[in-house]
């Protein structure tokens, strides 16, 4: 049987997770779309990630990285017209 400080203990942890589970999963979809960025790119994004303070700049690094991977792609699309 499971003594009453490791329960304690367990539910304190799942409380926690629940609470940060979305930023959890921001930032796990960042770190997946950093890797769809050009390589000369990606240290740049990671360490952006790697220093956000906030839920606020890790926002502001998605956007960064909706706008990059669009750019790439037009690039992609106009070189093959």
């Amino acid at each position: 049987m499971v003594s009453e400080n490791i329960k304690n203990f367990v539910e304190e942890i799942r409380n926690q997770v629940q609470k940060e589970a979305k930023y959890i999963e921001l930032v796990f979809t960042i770190y997946y779309l950093i890797n769809l960025v050009e390589p000369s790119k990606r240290e740049s994004f990671q360490e952006a990630i790697n220093n956000a303070e906030s839920i606020e700049d890790v926002y502001e690094i998605l956007d960064a990285l909706k706008l990059q991977i669009g750019a790439q792609g037009v690039k992609k699309l106009l070189r093959n017209l």
